[in-house]
């Protein structure tokens, strides 16, 4: 009975090590760091989710984030930008009954970067699609259902964002 137990952990710890030096991580567990100690940043809608969602990424990647409005913004620190945030929605199928049987929902930011007058990530931008299916028996299934899938949308563009800042060096 010990040397099955004993077999088990030498299994068990080995695969440990092998997908821990692999630089497995579970999805959502690592938290994306970038090159800047303090950002400025700037939100077309403030107190929108998606610039929640970035402010608490930039504050737990250690980043002093300031929230400032264009025309006070300090040309010695970095000024991240965001703007046009959109959530479209449309029919990729149709069913018998003439109803959209299948949604795509897309989710789209621009994004930019600048320090002073240079521009250190041209304004670019990034975009999520997802497509569901939507029941016709049960609305308000559907509608909790598109809820759920843009803010997990919102998660992902958020971590594009982070990837993107990470891969500046600043000078």
């Amino acid at each position: 009975m010990t040397q099955g137990f004993a077999f088990k952990t030498l299994v068990l710890s080995t695969l440990f090590l092998i997908l821990n030096s692999c630089g497995f991580s579970l999805r959502g567990s690592d938290v994306l760091s970038t090159n800047f100690s303090e950002l400025q940043f700037y939100s077309e809608l403030p107190n929108s989710e998606l610039a929640r969602l970035l402010r608490r990424s930039l504050d737990s990647a250690a980043v002093n984030v300031t929230l400032v409005s264009l025309d006070k913004a300090d040309s010695t620190v970095a000024l991240l930008g965001i703007a046009n945030e959109q959530l479209v929605s449309r029919p990729v199928t149709i069913n018998p009954r003439a109803r959209a049987a299948q949604i795509e929902l897309r989710l789209s930011v621009d994004m930019g970067l600048l320090l002073g007058q240079q521009t250190l990530l041209e304004s670019e931008t990034l975009f999520v699609e997802r497509t569901y299916f939507q029941d016709v028996e049960n609305i308000s299934g559907n509608q909790e259902e598109a809820q759920i899938i843009s803010a997990e949308m919102r998660r992902e563009l958020i971590n594009q964002m982070m990837r993107r800042l990470a891969a500046i060096n600043p000078i």
